[in-house]
């Protein structure tokens, strides 16, 4: 079975914030042995979830849908689930998962005492 891995990012209009997104989509390829590893945004910027699942439906048998998103809001709660479903009906040949969103992860504790460190 072939993987492809799609993080989902809130999305920016601020090109400042589309590529630190596309840096970190960067780093993870580095960091994972999938071939198909791509970034989609919610919304305000392109390509959106439903744009990179079409370009990858036709290569993979699973995909993956990891929300590179903190905390458990309104997209993570209803929004996303919705998507998934409405692809699951288009592409019914397809497995489809959702991770879990950050939450409260150590590693961000860290990050954040990093970044005290620096201004204080």
């Amino acid at each position: 079975m072939k993987t492809g891995v799609v993080i989902l990012g809130h999305g920016s209009r601020a090109e400042e914030a589309k590529r630190v997104f596309n840096e970190i989509i960067s780093m993870i390829k580095e960091k994972v042995n999938y071939e198909i590893v791509r970034g989609a945004s919610m919304e305000l910027a392109e390509p959106n979830l439903e744009q990179t699942i079409e370009t990858i439906a036709d290569k993979v048998d699973k995909i993956s849908i990891v929300p590179l998103f903190l905390f458990p809001g309104i997209h993570i709660q209803e929004d996303i689930p919705g998507l998934i479903d409405e692809l699951r009906e288009e592409y019914p040949e397809i497995e489809f998962e959702f991770g879990e969103n950050i939450g409260a992860d150590e590693k961000i504790a860290d990050i954040m005492v990093d970044r005290i460190e620096k201004v204080v």
